[in-house]
């Protein structure tokens, strides 16, 4: 009895001494819940407290994004993917970091109607990311979701941080200024080239998993075009990019700094020429954008099949 009054006191004084110790872990846990038991009701992560300038993130969600006031609609995901792999690990096992290229400030390339790239991003990785937790296969992180400003090695590290299992940079297209012509959109000049579509892929030589992130790029070359998409070469002809499949669209990408700098798979994917006026009205179409995700999704689980099933 006296030793079992013991245990009792020092217990109680060890939660005097660290009232805050069992809520952190909680915390930090529940960032990355697990979605797959409970599939009708995801659990939300508690919201660490953050410093200025941190970066936010979302892992494991299904919140929608609230109503876009520029008109852009967030495609449905896709309610089955035929290709899916059935032997890919649990969804605790494999964690797909999603980066959201470019900032709200630092928007990328403009479309030929005068919309951001960065809008074409967000929009894109976020379904991609709706999609993914929907299927309860994968867990899911979606870096800097607010648009702030964030730099590609800071990218990385948060993938890096959480230890992924695949990185993918989403990002859309545009050519070289002197491929541009102007034409008249809305009563406003913009500018376009019509010469140019299709998607293309990056990889990173000096990744430290170059030769993982090279089979990726290829299966998601390869799902594409089997979804009926084409890949553009023009990243040959006006910036000289080794490539390294022309019929998947694969790139070499050695110093860009988001790909080198990941400790994991990681890829960048354009996945369309923005500036090319059609490909513009066809990337607007949630039909469109869900076969497009239906076609990474797709290479992602074929990827996950054949990764360890645990870190």
């Amino acid at each position: 009895m006296i030793w079992r009054c013991g245990i009792f006191i020092s217990l109680l004084c060890f939660a005097q001494m660290f009232p805050n110790a069992f809520a952190t872990a909680t915390v930090e846990r529940s960032e990355e819940t697990e979605t797959v038991d409970k599939p009708l009701k995801t659990p939300t992560p508690t919201p660490a407290k953050k410093s200025k300038g941190e970066t936010t993130i979302d892992v494991g969600t299904t919140k929608s994004p609230s109503p876009r006031p520029d008109g852009f609609s967030i495609a449905q995901p896709p309610s089955q993917l035929d290709s899916r792999s059935t032997s890919a690990p649990a969804a605790n096992s494999f964690l797909v970091a999603i980066d959201i290229g470019h900032t709200k400030n630092r928007a990328g390339a403009t479309s030929a109607r005068g919309v951001s790239e960065y809008v074409f991003n967000e929009r894109l990785s976020r379904e991609l990311f709706n999609s993914l937790q929907a299927a309860h296969q994968f867990r899911s992180l979606l870096i800097n979701p607010g648009g702030g400003d964030i730099g590609l090695v800071k990218r990385a590290q948060v993938a890096n941080q959480r230890n992924a299992d695949l990185f993918i940079a989403i990002h859309h297209d545009s050519v070289k200024d002197s491929f541009l012509k102007e034409w008249s959109f809305d009563g406003r000049m913009e500018k376009y080239c019509d010469d140019f579509h299709g998607f293309s892929i990056f990889f990173s030589r000096k990744n430290v998993a170059k030769e993982e992130s090279k089979a990726f790029a290829m299966q998601l070359g390869d799902a594409l075009v089997k979804a009926g998409f084409t890949p553009t070469l023009h990243h040959l002809a006006q910036e000289h990019r080794p490539i390294i499949d022309p019929a998947k669209g694969v790139y070499a990408f050695d110093d860009l700094l988001v790909l080198k700098n990941a400790k994991m798979p990681a890829v960048l994917l354009e996945c369309g020429v923005i500036v090319n006026r059609n490909e513009e009205q066809d990337l607007n179409s949630p039909k469109y954008r869900a076969r497009l995700i239906a076609a990474i999704e797709s290479a992602i689980s074929n990827f996950a099949a054949t990764q360890p099933g645990e870190r």
